[in-house]
């Protein structure tokens, strides 16, 4: 729940006083306006649990930050994306309606 005036900079200045950051990402959308979350990754768990801790309440630009516990990223890498994507690919259409991923023979067609 990031305010959309936020800046990187400044999601940096409010963590880092709770514990060294190793990277803070705020993903965009096609426009180059972030999407309103932001990924904070701490050195530790520890530091990351004090800083949940501390900044539970704070407001920001008038907006109550939400903070939660991402999921570890278990992909395997690049590989373990590309093998996803050949997966997926076929397997949803643009409303998510899943459908079987078979050759469909044209003869199928005929009356």
């Amino acid at each position: 729940n990031v305010p959309f005036s936020a800046t990187r900079t400044e999601l940096y200045k409010l963590f880092s006083a709770h514990g060294k950051i190793q990277n803070i990402r705020l993903p965009k959308k096609f426009d180059g306006t972030h999407r309103g979350f932001a990924f904070c990754k701490f050195v530790s768990g520890q530091e990351a649990a004090n800083a949940m801790e501390k900044l539970g309440d704070t407001h920001l630009y008038g907006r109550r930050l939400v903070l939660e516990v991402a999921e570890e990223d278990d992909n395997g890498g690049i590989d373990g994306l590309r093998e996803k994507a050949k997966r997926d690919i076929g397997s949803k259409n643009a409303s998510g309606v899943v459908r079987q991923n078979k050759k469909i023979k044209f003869d199928e067609y005929e009356s």
